[in-house]
């Protein structure tokens, strides 16, 4: 039995993602290419992690379906929203999340 709707669902949150990604891996410099990656260089490693995590914040994606977008495990997309809440202690990289978030925000047309 197929969920009506369900597609239109996915496709749109796929795109979320993927902007998501974009805006992040500009920012950081890395390749679009290694936010698909299983590589742990650290440039590419933290750029996933605030990847998925404004994706979280910024759409309200669940943690199932950021595993399903991004190829990795509910674990593993809660344990990277969980690094950069941590990481944001740190003042510099509380700006950096704040701005990019504003900026995704913007390309998405999402408001607060």
């Amino acid at each position: 039995m197929k969920r009506v709707g369900s597609a239109k669902k996915k496709n749109v949150q796929s795109r979320r993602v993927g902007l998501a990604q974009a805006v992040v891996a500009s920012a950081f410099g890395v390749a679009l290419e290694e936010m698909h990656t299983r590589t742990r260089t650290k440039p590419a490693q933290e750029a996933r992690q605030l990847a998925t995590y404004l994706a979280r914040v910024v759409f309200d994606i669940s943690l199932r379906e950021l595993a399903r977008e991004t190829g990795r495990s509910p674990g593993t997309a809660f344990y990277a929203c969980k690094q950069v809440e941590n990481r944001r202690e740190k003042p510099e990289f509380d700006r950096t999340v704040d701005f990019l978030e504003h900026q995704l925000r913007a390309a998405a047309g999402v408001s607060l």
